[in-house]
């Protein structure tokens, strides 16, 4: 399968998952905006080593054998930031996050982070558009690192311990910055520059 095939059929996967969630105040807006999930998730994964989006897939499928739903595992953990109290009412139900989960996902989300914080400095712009590196902002949009956080949650170890060594090999590489200018371009600017002055 070429990596193209593979991506979408990821971002497919994902897709069927995410119009199965079902939000405490009931369906939310993007649930019905296919082309900016594609576009955006597209986008993350191109950033990807090619093993660790082939591993990710397995994931989705054996979490489908299993009747399981990422993307809602995903939102669940999410909660434990913006809504505390119900969560504690649900984190039983949700799979238990290993210790050598919780190091995994630190050692990613401390680049990742890393990586917003260089973007954020050459990108003011297209980053101020996108959802406060930390914190939730006034209008209740949680946090990008609760988000990050989150979403490696519901990855298999085997996924993180991919993930995790192709960051370790090639740190230079801002993957963050990488999956910003594939999701300028799907937008239709020719690079990041161009969005930056379209946005400023």
């Amino acid at each position: 399968m070429e990596r193209t095939e593979l991506e979408a059929l990821v971002v497919q996967k994902e897709w069927d998952m995410f119009q199965k969630v079902n939000g405490i105040g009931g369906r939310a807006a993007c649930q019905d905006q296919m082309a900016t999930f594609i576009i955006m998730r597209t986008s993350q994964f191109e950033s990807w080593e090619l093993n660790v989006v082939e591993s990710y897939l397995q994931d989705l499928v054996e979490a489908e054998n299993e009747g399981r739903n990422l993307l809602m595992e995903k939102y669940a953990y999410m909660m434990e930031e913006t809504d505390p109290v119900y969560f504690e009412q649900i984190r039983k139900l949700l799979p238990k996050v290993t210790p050598k989960k919780i190091l995994l996902v630190e050692k990613i989300v401390t680049h990742y982070m890393a990586w917003v914080e260089e973007f954020a400095i050459a990108y003011p712009h297209i980053r101020k558009n996108g959802r406060p590196a930390e914190g939730i902002s006034l209008d209740g949009t949680t946090s990008l690192r609760n988000y990050l956080q989150s979403e490696l949650y519901t990855y298999s170890e085997r996924t993180l311990e991919l993930f995790a060594g192709s960051i370790i090999s090639n740190v230079e590489l801002n993957r963050y910055w990488l999956s910003m200018e594939k999701m300028a371009q799907a937008y239709g600017y020719n690079n990041l520059d161009e969005a930056e002055a379209d946005l400023a």
